[in-house]
This record gives C-alpha cells, sequence and structure tokens, in this order.
C-alpha cells in the first residue's frame, strides 16, 4: 500500500538512501522506477492474507534451508546503487548463504497483497508496471504473485523455460503453487478469516 511522493527527475538507489536517512518520521518508503513511493498501514485483512500465506511459507523454507521474509527486506538488482528501484515487497523468498543485510538481490519468489483503497495505483499503467517490469528483470526470480485482499483472485507468474505464464485463481480449492521452492497452499488457507467482500472473479 503506497502514494507517492512528488519529486523532480529519478533518483539512483544511493540518493535514495539518502533521502530515507535524512528523513525524521517513521515512515516507510520505496524506490519504484525513480521515484519515491511512501507505504501507509497495512488494514488488518492486509496483514491477516501476509500472515496465513507467510507463516507456513516461513515454516516450509526453514526446513529446507531456505529464508522467507515478511515486509521487512527491501529488493535490489545489485550492490553497486547505481539502480532506481528498491522496493519492498510483502512476502520474498531466497536460499543460499546467509548475507545478513537490509535487502535482497536474489529472490525466488515475491508475494504482494494488494490494497483496494490503492488497487489502480498499484496494478496501473506506472507503478505496477514499473515494479512487475523490475521484478521480472531480476534473473533469480521464478514466482510472482498478486494476492487481493477485497474477493478471493490471486494472479501467479511463474517462470517457465519459454518464458513468463500466468494463472489466476478466484476458488477456495485453487492452490497456490511454488514450484521453485516444493511450496504449496490452497487459496481457502490464504484466505482464512478474512471477509471477501466481492464475489469470486472468474477468468
Amino acid at each position: 500500500m503506497e502514494d507517492r511522493v512528488p519529486r523532480s527527475g529519478r533518483l539512483t538507489v544511493a540518493e535514495f538512501d539518502r533521502f530515507v536517512d535524512a528523513q525524521q518520521d517513521e515512515h516507510d518508503w520505496e524506490l519504484v522506477d525513480g521515484g519515491i513511493v511512501m507505504m501507509t498501514n497495512p488494514t488488518e485483512n492486509h496483514e491477516q492474507i501476509a500472515g496465513n500465506l507467510g507463516a507456513p511459507l516461513k515454516l516450509a523454507m526453514d526446513a529446507q534451508g531456505c529464508r522467507s521474509y515478511r515486509g521487512g527486506m527491501r529488493v535490489l538488482r545489485d550492490y553497486d546503487g547505481r539502480g532506481r528501484d528498491k522496493p519492498k515487497p510483502d512476502i520474498d523468498v531466497r536460499c543460499g548463504p546467509r548475507q545478513n543485510r537490509t535487502f535482497v538481490t536474489d529472490p525466488l519468489v515475491i508475494v504482494e497483497v494488494l490494497s483496494p483503497s490503492t488497487m489502480d495505483r498499484d496494478r496501473g499503467p506506472k507503478l505496477s508496471f514499473y515494479k512487475l517490469s523490475f521484478y521480472k528483470s531480476l534473473p533469480t526470480l521464478r514466482h510472482f504473485v498478486l494476492v487481493y485482499q477485497d474477493q478471493m483472485r490471486v494472479e501467479h507468474d511463474r517462470r517457465e523455460p519459454e518464458g513468463w505464464v500466468s494463472d489466476v485463481l478466484t476458488a477456495p480449492d485453487h492452490v497456490l503453487r511454488f514450484e521453485a521452492v516444493e511450496f504449496e497452499i490452497a487459496l481457502d488457507r490464504v484466505y482464512f478469516d478474512v471477509p471477501v467482500l466481492r464475489p469470486i472473479a472468474v477468468g
């Protein structure tokens, strides 16, 4: 959930880091295509969905020697500070040796839980396009997921040998599968204790 902060020009990661360090409030920020984005407080439904998916995913990843993070780790393409993206997804998964950094550069799975109030910006022609393009440009990424919180709908993009393939899951018995990390979960578990306010969308 985000609000873009108007600024002239496009910032690099290094410039964004200096901006964040200079702030004297408790707001959280992302860098998306060089633009500063302020993240707003999540709703209870948002946190319930993130927990329903994130908790079992973390247990599964712990057993595999991988790591799952919930909303605390930014994603970078590399370490040099010249990029223009530093988003903070709701959930991301990586494998490999522990790095003990404040960001990851090698995610396998990324999940974003959409906010109804900012859905147009999350998935519109600017913010969503830039974030999706950035995530899909990462060579390690295998799964990118958008989870709606106002209807039972999960959009899953997965990288196959022939390219990216998209699935839309809309029913309680539909199963979200992350083959790259051998994890799966049904939508009725993802949406446990979350009121679906609108009819299920099909297609």
